[in-house]
């Protein structure tokens, strides 16, 4: 009797793992949670490993849901390992229907924005905003004419480069272009790519390869 219940534990784990769409490499995890029963309200920040697709979202969400039913409305905020404070990178909000929206960009769209085959120069560096790009990526390179030039590409696939001057500022790399609203860049000692403007730094691009 203990072997088959045993075995029925067992078919019931794998059947729950077959239908499951989280892939056992992704880790989540809930780190703030707002409820608010007088407005049906209840707000939610999780905490991914890396990025996934609406699948997996919805997946999460779904999960987070089971146990909240008395809320009608539970908004779901995800956050990314490397993105700075401040804006999601996706967000799952039951209102009381499900949403699924991805803010920032995808994997695979990031396999898109890293490639530098159509640049003619050398590329000198590259770095990927998660937050005031919402995923699209910087490249500094130096075009035949020896000047330095910044590409933005954005995850939607379109591009602007701006010629680059370099300078020194507290013994940091300074890069500025002519931006009409005053912003520039500071190479770190991290390496990465920080995004400063009147008011400070207000991002930090992660330096890729």
């Amino acid at each position: 009797m203990k072997k088959i219940s045993f075995i029925f534990l067992i078919l019931i784990f794998v059947a729950c793992k077959k239908n499951s769409n989280i892939p056992e490499d992704v880790k989540w995890e809930i780190t703030k949670e707002e409820p608010n029963p007088s407005l049906s309200k209840n707000n939610i920040e999780v905490s991914l490993n890396k990025k996934v697709g609406k699948e997996v979202l919805q997946e999460i969400a779904m999960k987070i849901r089971e146990d909240r039913g008395e809320y009608n409305k539970l908004w779901i905020f995800y956050h990314i390992p490397n993105m700075t404070e401040g804006m999601a990178w996706a967000t799952t909000h039951f209102t009381p229907t499900l949403e699924i929206n991805i803010i920032g960009s995808t994997e695979s769209q990031d396999v898109i924005t890293s490639k530098t085959k159509d640049i003619d120069g050398e590329v000198l560096n590259k770095w990927r905003s998660e937050k005031s790009l919402m995923g699209g990526t910087l490249v500094l390179f130096k075009n035949s004419s020896q000047k330095k030039i910044m590409r933005i590409t954005f995850k939607d696939g379109s591009k602007m480069d701006s010629e680059i001057v370099e300078s020194n500022i507290k013994g940091k790399i300074k890069y500025q272009d002519d931006n009409e609203n005053g912003e520039y860049y500071i190479l770190e000692s991290n390496g990465n790519l920080g995004l400063y403007g009147k008011n400070g730094k207000f991002d930090e691009a992660i330096k890729i390869k």
